[in-house]
C-alpha cells in the first residue's frame, strides 16, 4: 500500500518490486498539487496499482492467504530483467523526451561519474539508452 510517494522514491521502487513478484499493490490518491502524491498518481495512471480510498478496500486488497493475488503473468522477459541495481537506477534517471548530461544524471541517480559513464555504455549496448547531441536519453525500446 503506497500512501505517499514522490515522483522518484523508494516507495515506488518497492511497489514495482512487489508487483513484479505478483503481489497486489494499492495506492491512495492525493492532491494533484502535492509533490508527495505524484508517485501514487503515477502508479495509478500506469496501471501498477489499485486505487484505494478507504479501510474496506485495504482489507479487500490484503485478503488472507493470497485470495486477491493477481493471476500469474505469462509472456517474455521485460527489457530491464537482469540489469544491476545501479543500471536500473540509471535507467530510471534517464529522461524519455529530452537528453541529459552525464553530470545531471550523476545528480539525479546519485551515482559517481565513472558509474554513470559505465552504466550508459552498458545500457547503450542493450539498446536501452541512446546518445543524441552529446546528451543521453532513454531509447524507445526501454519503455
Amino acid at each position: 500500500m503506497v500512501v505517499e510517494a514522490r515522483w522518484r522514491s523508494g516507495a515506488l521502487n518497492t511497489a514495482h518490486h512487489a508487483e513484479s513478484l505478483g503481489r497486489a499493490v494499492g495506492a491512495v490518491p492525493g492532491s494533484v498539487h502535492s509533490a508527495n502524491s505524484a508517485g501514487c498518481h503515477r502508479l495509478l495512471r500506469d496501471g501498477g496499482a489499485i486505487c484505494v480510498t478507504d479501510a474496506g478496500e485495504i482489507a479487500e486488497l490484503a485478503a488472507p492467504s493470497g485470495d486477491s493475488l493477481p493471476e500469474a503473468r505469462t509472456g517474455g522477459n521485460a527489457v530491464h530483467d537482469g540489469l544491476t541495481l545501479e543500471d536500473l537506477i540509471l535507467l530510471d534517471a534517464l529522461p524519455l523526451r529530452s537528453t541529459s548530461s552525464v553530470e545531471k544524471l550523476c545528480s539525479v541517480a546519485g551515482l559517481g561519474p565513472e558509474s554513470v559513464r559505465a552504466g550508459l555504455g552498458r545500457l547503450g549496448l542493450l539498446g536501452l539508452a541512446e546518445c543524441q547531441s552529446g546528451g543521453w536519453r532513454r531509447s524507445k525500446h526501454a519503455g
